[in-house]
């Protein structure tokens, strides 16, 4: 492992620079929007965007397939940007993206991935394409342990998918959603209704690059850009992750007193200042840049930094 010591500290320049919003409250998750100056001019093509344009392919790596890996082809003329924790629905069985990843122009790529429907292995598709539908934090939370666990053991992007099935299963049954495949777009299918009443409150503010998510008073995880033109693209898709773990956790009394904006910043700022301080570890990215793992007692998470510029920051507490 070769530690890049001057990318861990612009990721730490990056934290420092953040500042918080006005937060927005639902039920019982509370979202703090986030800014910075340090945003660059965004040079990507989103997933979605690449895939509609139909010279940016996803497929099964071979005729056979194999579930922790998929081929991408970009014959684009501009790098994709894949997020950590995106779903691929069709082909033999619908994936998740195990880590942010860059995908250059002209290149084809193995990408890592986790297998979210567990009892399908057949055809429902050549090509791959996005779903609205994202993994959920919380078990985007235990992917990146398992990941950086991988990376650290063998230097592979690999998830512990016996983790993931595990989870999506008891999830499933505690929304007592039943899946013939074993799917965990058929929880967000199930509950589309719920999810939107949060989305009405939770909008996205002008300028915005990233956002802290807290349920039951409590930080859950982050996602941050460095750039401001991504996150509006992808922020219902993400956002949509967190407010499924808030349904899932949703005990709390409808006539309770609302929590201190100002205590709750307090929680946040302490939050950012965990994840500075978090033990980072450098590994070449997949794709294009380097993807800088965080690990410590209380969070866990990455960053991937590209041409010496933050890309993509997620950040979880334990």
């Amino acid at each position: 492992m070769e530690e890049k010591k001057g990318h861990i500290k612009e990721v730490d320049d990056f934290i420092s620079s953040l500042r918080l919003g006005e937060p927005a409250r639902f039920g019982n998750l509370t979202v703090f929007p986030l800014y910075s100056d340090y945003s660059k001019v965004d040079g990507y093509t989103l997933l979605e965007e690449a895939i509609n344009t139909k010279k940016f392919i996803v497929t099964e790596i071979n005729e056979a397939g194999r579930v922790p890996e998929l081929k991408v082809l970009n014959e684009l003329d501009t790098d994709v940007l894949i997020l950590d924790g995106e779903e691929l629905v069709g082909a033999k069985q619908n994936r998740i993206v195990n880590t942010t990843i860059i995908i250059g122009r002209g290149k084809e790529v193995v990408i890592p991935v986790s297998c979210v429907e567990q009892g399908r292995w057949s055809y429902k598709s050549k090509n791959f394409k996005p779903s609205k539908s994202y993994l959920y934090a919380g078990l985007r939370s235990k992917k990146s342990k398992s990941v950086h666990e991988s990376l650290m053991a063998c230097c592979s992007y690999h998830s512990d998918q016996n983790e993931i099935w595990n989870d999506i299963r008891e999830k499933s049954m505690r929304f007592s959603v039943s899946s013939e495949t074993k799917s965990m777009n058929d929880i967000y299918k199930s509950y589309d209704k719920k999810i939107e009443e949060y989305e009405k409150t939770l909008q996205l503010h002008p300028e915005q690059v990233g956002f802290i998510a807290l349920i039951d008073r409590k930080v859950v995880g982050s996602d941050i850009f460095g750039m401001r033109s991504v996150l509006p693209k992808v922020y219902n898709k993400i956002l949509r992750g967190y407010i499924l773990d808030a349904l899932d956790r949703d005990k709390t009394d409808k006539h309770s007193v609302q929590p201190d904006k100002y205590v709750l910043a307090g929680v946040v700022k302490k939050f950012l200042e965990r994840v500075k301080a978090t033990k980072k570890n450098s590994f070449k990215s997949v794709g294009e840049g380097d993807d800088i793992r965080l690990e410590s007692e209380h969070v866990n998470g990455f960053a991937l930094v590209n041409k010496d510029e933050i890309v993509h920051l997620a950040a979880f507490a334990e």
